[in-house]
């Protein structure tokens, strides 16, 4: 009996042993159930890989992308032209004779009209000379008009029989010398004329004046710089363009320029010329941009910067399509 009892007491306790695990296992399987019922649930973010932190995933793409984009602008980049602004129109004026400057008109900044006295020399001797031609012009033209009259008195004794034919031909051989002599009388007073005229110093051109080299009373040589005037409407930059934007630097190209001094705004202007080959040291397109100054806003000698505007063309083909 007492056999038996213990018996008894050892089953019950490995059956409530069994039990007890049987227990446990079950409620381990229901958390992991639910557990995996719960990420189920949510949307799994499967851009990043698992190994990495947020940090070090994105920022290869953002580089990327900012490389990219650099890389586009640089490519898309327009050709750079720089240099100065000259004036499309300038002259400089010399002395064309030695003498001193008797009267001088021409001062800085002063605005002067085409054929505008600018100076006037003095030279010794020009004005006698032409007061001289003029006198043997007018002698030479008296002696001819006597010789005519008196051509036709013995043409008229010639019908008449009044005087022979050698005669009349004397006569006319006086005549053709006196044209002759009154020809070169006129000749010799054109050259003293133009030598007088070339004592005056005219602008050639509605402009400025640039710089006044000389001064009223200082005595000049002939090539002596006097004055220098410049038409400030029209400003010209000549620049080179890269051999890569040759094709697109053509006559009427657009260029966008900003001068130093003004790079708040925006200048539009356009090619006018075109070299016809590249620079064989700097292996670039030598071209010339006119730049409108109408206001005389922009001083010339000023350094400007610009790009050339791509501009879109349409090529057509051979058969006439597009």
């Amino acid at each position: 009996m007492i056999h038996t009892y213990r018996e008894f007491r050892r089953a019950a306790f490995t059956l409530g042993l069994s039990l007890l695990s049987l227990t446990v296992s079950a409620c381990g399987n229901d958390a992991a159930a639910n557990a995996t019922s719960r990420n189920a649930s949510q949307p799994v973010d499967r851009s990043l890989p698992p190994s990495h932190s947020t940090d070090s995933a994105v920022a290869p793409d953002t580089v990327s992308s900012q490389s990219a984009t650099a890389t586009d602008s640089s490519s898309a980049m327009p050709s750079s032209l720089t240099g100065t602004l000259e004036p499309q129109a300038r002259a400089l004026l010399r002395a064309e004779l030695s003498g001193a400057v008797r009267t001088l008109r021409a001062k800085v900044g002063q605005r002067v009209t085409a054929w505008q006295v600018l100076a006037v020399l003095d030279v010794p001797g020009l004005h006698s000379a032409l007061a001289a031609a003029e006198a043997q012009v007018i002698a030479q033209d008296v002696a001819l008009r006597q010789a005519r009259r008196e051509h036709d008195r013995v043409a008229q004794l010639l019908k008449i029989g009044g005087v022979s034919s050698a005669e009349m031909e004397d006569w006319e051989s006086r005549v053709q010398a006196a044209d002759a002599a009154a020809n070169a009388a006129r000749a010799q007073r054109a050259n003293a004329a133009a030598e007088v005229q070339r004592l005056t110093v005219r602008a050639p051109f509605d402009g400025i004046v640039e710089r006044q080299i000389t001064t009223q009373g200082s005595v000049v040589q002939a090539g002596d710089e006097l004055v220098s005037i410049i038409d400030p409407r029209m400003l010209e930059l000549g620049a080179g363009v890269a051999a890569a934007d040759a094709f697109q630097a053509r006559p009427g190209a657009r260029v966008a320029l900003r001068v130093t001094g003004a790079a708040d705004s925006v200048i539009v202007a356009r090619i006018v010329r075109v070299a016809p080959s590249l620079d064989p040291v700097t292996r670039q397109l030598r071209v010339t941009v006119l730049v409108p100054n109408a206001d005389g806003r922009i001083p010339a000698g000023a350094w400007a910067e610009g790009t050339l505007l791509n501009t879109t063309t349409t090529r057509r083909s051979p058969s006439g399509g597009h």
